[in-house]
C-alpha cells in the first residue's frame, strides 16, 4: 500500500496543509490512526459468506422499509436505497467521506482518548479517481449522462458531462466482479448528509476490502490518496476551533440527540475554572440559577 503519509504536531500545520489543498478532495476523519478505511459492510458477521449475501440484504431493506416511508419519502433508483440504508446503520458498500476538511477532523477528534496514539485525517481525491475509474471502464456514453440520477459531487463534473451514470452503477453493483473504489453521490441528499457535506466512496465488489480495492490505482495512489496523523492530545483545541467555525455535533446532527452531544462535547472541552465560572454566570439570574419548570 502506497498511500503517502503527514505527521503533524499542531492543528495549525494541519489548517496550512488543507488550504493549500484544491477543491478536488474529499476528507474521513478516524479517532483512531491504526484503524484501516473500512465500509460497514465489511464490519459484519456475514461479511464473505456468499457473494449474493449483499444483494439478499438489500431486497430484505426494501421490502421492510415500505412499512415505513411514505411513497415520496421511497427511494427511486439504486445508490439512493443505499444511501438510506447507511444513514439508518445498516450494512453497505458505501464509505462515508466528506467535502470538508474541518467537518472530518471533527469527526477524527470528537471521540479520541488521549493518548499517544494519533487520530487520522484521510484525503481522496475524488476528481483525479473518478477520471481514473472512467478510463478503467472505458465508458462513451455521454448521452447517457442527461437522464442520469445522481450527480458526481461538485459543478465541474455536471459541466464536463460525467459519462458514469445510474445505469452503470447498477451494473457494477450487480455484476460485483470489479476491483475498485468510485466516488459517488446521491441525486436526493437528507438533510443530515447537506450540512455534513456528504459524498460517498463505493466499493466496485463486495468481496475484498476497501484497502485492497483502494490499491487498484497502483502507482498513482501516492497521488490520490494522503493519510494525515494528528496527536489527540490537541482535542479541545480542536473542538473549540471548530466550534468557533459552526462545526459541533449539534449543527451536523440536526436533532434533539445531537444537540445533547454538543453540549457534553462543549463541557469537556472547557479548558478552565474560568470557563466554567462564565457559564455559570450566564445562567444565573436574580443571584441564583434559574431552571425551567
Amino acid at each position: 500500500m502506497k498511500y503517502s503519509t503527514k505527521r503533524f504536531k499542531s492543528w495549525g500545520q494541519y489548517v496550512s496543509f488543507i488550504n493549500n489543498l484544491t477543491e478536488s478532495w474529499c476528507f474521513r476523519g478516524q479517532s483512531n490512526s491504526d484503524w484501516d478505511l473500512k465500509t460497514s459492510l465489511e464490519r459484519t458477521d456475514f461479511y464473505k459468506r456468499t457473494e449474493n449475501i449483499e444483494k439478499l440484504f438489500l431486497m430484505d431493506f426494501q421490502r421492510g422499509a415500505k412499512n415505513y416511508l411514505s411513497e415520496k419519502e421511497m427511494p427511486d433508483n439504486l445508490l439512493e436505497w443505499l444511501a438510506l440504508m447507511q444513514h439508518h446503520g445498516a450494512p453497505t458498500r458505501l464509505l462515508d467521506f466528506t467535502k470538508s476538511p474541518y467537518i472530518a477532523a471533527y469527526f477524527a477528534f470528537e471521540n479520541a482518548y488521549y493518548n499517544d496514539n494519533p487520530v487520522a485525517i484521510w484525503c481522496i481525491n475524488y476528481r483525479f479517481l473518478t477520471n481514473f475509474v472512467e478510463r478503467t471502464l472505458n465508458l462513451k456514453h455521454d448521452d447517457e449522462f442527461e437522464n442520469a440520477r445522481f450527480r458526481f459531487s461538485d459543478e465541474f463534473f455536471e459541466k464536463t458531462r460525467r459519462k458514469f451514470t445510474e445505469s452503470d452503477y447498477e451494473k457494477l453493483f450487480y455484476s460485483n466482479d470489479q476491483s475498485l473504489i468510485i466516488p459517488i453521490e446521491p441525486f436526493k441528499m437528507n438533510k443530515r448528509y447537506a450540512l455534513q457535506q456528504s459524498i460517498f466512496i463505493s466499493l466496485g465488489n463486495s468481496y475484498e476490502t476497501f484497502m485492497e480495492q483502494l490499491d487498484f490505482v497502483n502507482e498513482d495512489l501516492k497521488k490520490i490518496a494522503i493519510k494525515i496523523y494528528l496527536p489527540s492530545s490537541i482535542k479541545n483545541e480542536v473542538l473549540r476551533e471548530l466550534q468557533k467555525m459552526n462545526i459541533y455535533r449539534a449543527s451536523i446532527f440536526p436533532d434533539l440527540d445531537g444537540y445533547a452531544m454538543s453540549l457534553k462535547m462543549q463541557y469537556n472541552s472547557m479548558s478552565s475554572l474560568e470557563d466554567i465560572f462564565l457559564k455559570y454566570q450566564k445562567f444565573k439570574k436574580n443571584g441564583v440559577l434559574e431552571f425551567l419548570p
